[in-house]
């Protein structure tokens, strides 16, 4: 039998494994894959650590969590969406969450040795039934810029009649893996796009926490903050807190009617700016559990 010596790279990856909590490795013998509108090179990193591959999972609902990272990102880990698919996006699968995404994993900027790894961190839970009993094959599907998406698989064993899992405690904070976080989008600007700076621009997008009930957070979202800045919260640009309370049919297809008035805006003043490339960052906060979640859009403003 002939044995291939491993990459210094993923060495280093399964020492991480043992020695943070966290960071284990679901498959690290598939690379992302090209997936709808997929274009140019491969420069992409990144694990679902959980659940493992072949695990056992609840019916009732359970964590998937990881990261993802592009090698040629600076500033930011590269992904502008992760989402959660039954099978895969062009192949007749089911969307079944929308993953929390750019979330804190000190852990992974360590190991590639780049900090720009940091915000790497995914995740959210599977809805309680929304699988059937059986084996089931979950794609984890990453946008980015210009590159389209991206994704990696995990095949589970549904198991009948049973509850939630627990999510994990051993992750990283802000990993998208603790119960009590709210979830956030950014809908405008979209992907990529270039705002100018002759007009004044709304911001917009939605932030609930699946948790409330009717008379929690404004308007029931479950939120009652929602902050926005250009460039991460410790070193960035503060914008403002948007305003709270606006319809949002997304919101409403993705978790119900209780959250059609989950959606936020922020006039934003591009003129205040030089023409580049910019990070929005969305930090929505919790009502029942004080906890935040953010959201990260890449864009760019140019003159009129």
């Amino acid at each position: 039998m002939m044995w291939r010596t491993a990459s210094p790279f993923f060495i280093a990856l399964l020492a991480l494994a043992v020695l943070v909590p966290g960071a284990a490795l679901a498959d690290p013998t598939t690379e992302w894959t090209p997936g709808p509108n997929a274009v140019l090179d491969n420069t992409y990193t990144g694990y679902i650590d959980v659940p493992a591959m072949n695990a056992n999972v609840p019916a009732g609902g359970f964590t998937v969590s990881g990261w993802f990272f592009d090698t040629t990102a600076e500033g930011w880990a590269g992904a502008d969406d992760v989402q959660l698919w039954q099978g895969t996006m062009d192949g007749g699968g089911k969307m079944l969450a929308r993953l929390n995404f750019a979330q804190s994993r000190p852990d992974v900027a360590a190991v590639v040795g780049n900090p720009s790894a940091a915000p790497s961190g995914f995740g959210s839970s599977v809805p309680a039934n929304a699988l059937a009993p059986g084996g089931q094959t979950l794609s984890v599907y990453a946008h980015t810029p210009f590159k389209g998406w991206w994704f990696r698989q995990v095949q589970v064993n549904v198991q009948a009649g049973t509850g939630a899992a627990p999510a994990p405690g051993t992750g990283s904070a802000g990993s998208g893996t603790t119960s009590g976080l709210p979830i956030v989008a950014i809908e405008k600007p979209k992907d990529g796009e270039a705002v100018l700076t002759k007009d004044n621009y709304d911001i917009t997008g939605y932030a609930l926490d699946r948790n409330a009930s009717g008379s929690q957070g404004v308007a029931g979202s479950g939120v009652d903050r929602v902050q926005l800045y250009l460039g991460p919260r410790e070193d960035g640009v503060y914008l403002g807190d948007a305003e709270l309370g606006f319809s949002n049919a997304t919101a409403v297809a993705l978790y119900g009617g209780q959250f059609a008035s989950s959606g936020w805006r922020l006039t934003f003043h591009p003129t205040n700016f030089h023409s580049n490339t910019y990070l929005i960052n969305a930090y929505a906060r919790s009502a029942l559990s004080g906890k935040e979640d953010s959201a990260v859009r890449y864009f760019a403003i140019r003159e009129k």
